[in-house]
């Protein structure tokens, strides 16, 4: 904004460039403090590290694969050859391990997923309520005749059964190609060439979670790496029991670059560019570039740090958006592993819709937001109900959790909702319903998420989340959202 006092012209574009900037150098002055103390803890407690390098690590702990990863699914999908597990993650592509032939193995899963919601219209009437069962089959073929070729397919069935439904919807049964790549590895030490459509995902789910067509050259050399890509979402028809064609709303063509650097025993930090092409539309061109970084600040305070910038045009207007999610999690040496977490997520929105530059932050479109606190399961950090995208929004979070034992959590958290600028819109809601506009106080959220991997092979994870609408929603804000889930997931290999 300019004064109204005696200021030149110069000095009042100045000012004003330096207050649009002053995020961006908030957010640099935030990564540049938290490298720093991270790299202070990690030279303090290197020798007790050293120490302990030799011994198993637990099972329940996640593999120390942070950042952006090229996937490799041989045998062991790509994970680890050591006895660790992943935190159940309900989209991770399952292994093949079992040989049924000369360099052919055989895996996969079969799955029930149950859902429910109710009240998503926030009306104080019998609202609209589904609930939903669907039994999933998913087999994989890995195919690797020599140490230089992997070939990899996972086709997955889906049959949805409408348990109740008030409002009439179809539920279709749906053979999806989910997965099916050639890897290309061993031919130069350290990296690897993957064709066809492909995983991507990072720790948290914040850019990538998603199942793309794609052509990726992966490099890795001791701790860094690096990543390029080009990828466009179903590029080639996913459900193979259509005959139209799937019509994809956005149509991006994605540039993608990532460099990553790993310190210390599971710390890391990452560079990433992200450039898209609205091919179909061509109206939309948002280049995204930024930072991630999550590890350990101490021996049981955990630490994670998103931060982004966005750019480029959209139907003439100029993108200018930034976005920061930073939090702590603190475990405690006791008796069932309780924990403390906090966090704050912030993405910037617009306040004169009607001028030509559009400040809002806009994630990919190809985001997950899930990710564990100190549990085995993943679960949507800004809210299972609300499931808000990370635009013109505020989240402020809190949680507790404990680990009766160790493939069992708990984890009960807290959300509380603002918007950066009072809008009609909440991006990527779930709510069948908009805010009129008239507050910012969106409402808040409970959420509990249960995980159990006790049984070999077995993954269980159950959801229970609540929405207390805000005054954003002043005409039924007494008036909330309940949404129940489980997942049963048995994997053979």
């Amino acid at each position: 904004m300019m004064c109204a006092n005696t200021v030149t012209f110069t000095r009042a574009i100045r000012l004003r460039h330096m207050n649009r900037n002053t995020p961006i150098r908030l957010i640099m002055l935030v990564a540049v403090l938290t490298l720093w103390l991270a790299n202070i803890v990690q030279a303090e407690t290197k020798p007790v590290e050293e120490t302990t390098n030799s011994l198993p690590s637990p099972s329940n702990e996640p593999p120390s694969t942070n950042g952006l990863l090229l996937p490799t699914y041989s045998h062991a999908n790509g994970l680890s050859s050591s006895p660790l597990v992943e935190p159940f993650d309900p989209n991770a592509p399952p292994r093949a391990t079992i040989p049924i032939g000369p360099d052919l193995f055989v895996g996969g899963y079969t799955s029930l997923e149950g859902e429910t919601n109710r009240h998503y219209d926030l009306s104080s009437t019998f609202g609209k309520a589904d609930s939903t069962l669907t039994p999933i089959f998913a087999p994989a073929f890995a195919y690797e005749p020599n140490q230089y070729l992997q070939l990899y397919v996972n086709p997955v069935l889906e049959i949805p059964i409408a348990v109740e439904e008030i409002e009439d919807k179809s539920q279709t049964t749906e053979l999806n190609m989910n997965l099916a790549f050639l890897t290309v590895k061993n031919v130069v030490p350290g990296a690897r060439l993957q064709v066809g459509r492909q995983r991507f995902i990072d720790s948290r789910r914040w850019l990538f979670n998603e199942n793309m067509d794609a052509i990726r050259l992966g490099y890795q050399y001791e701790q860094f790496s690096v990543e390029l890509s080009v990828s466009q979402l179903n590029l080639v028809q996913r459900n193979l029991l259509r005959r139209e064609a799937e019509e994809d709303e956005e149509g991006f063509v994605n540039y993608y670059a990532y460099a990553d650097y790993k310190f210390g025993k599971k710390n890391h930090i990452g560079l990433f560019a992200l450039y898209q092409d609205q091919q179909r539309l061509g109206t939309a061109q948002p280049i995204t570039f930024g930072l991630q970084s999550s590890g350990r600040l101490f021996d049981n305070l955990k630490y994670w740090l998103q931060t982004a910038a966005v750019r480029g045009s959209d139907g003439g207007q100029r993108i200018r958006g930034e976005a920061i999610d930073v939090g702590l999690t603190q475990v405690f040496d006791r008796a069932w592993e309780p924990s403390v977490t906090i966090g704050y997520a912030y993405g910037t929105g617009d306040s004169n819709p009607n001028d030509n530059v559009d400040s809002r932050f806009r994630q990919s479109g190809f985001q997950g937001n899930s990710d564990k606190l100190n549990g085995v399961a993943r679960f949507k950090y800004y809210g299972e109900v609300l499931d808000p995208r990370l635009t013109n929004l505020m989240v402020f979070t809190g949680g507790v959790g404990i680990k009766p034992l160790s493939k069992t959590s708990f984890d009960l958290v807290y959300h509380y909702y603002l918007q950066d600028h009072a809008s009609k819109r909440i991006g990527g809601s779930d709510l069948d319903t908009d805010p009129t506009g008239l507050s910012k106080h969106i409402g808040s959220e409970v959420d509990l998420v249960v995980g159990y991997q006790g049984i070999p092979h077995l993954q269980t994870k159950f959801v229970l989340g609540y929405f207390f609408p805000g005054k954003a929603f002043n005409d039924t804000w007494h008036d909330g959202a309940f949404l129940a889930s489980f997942l049963l997931r048995y994997n053979f290999y």
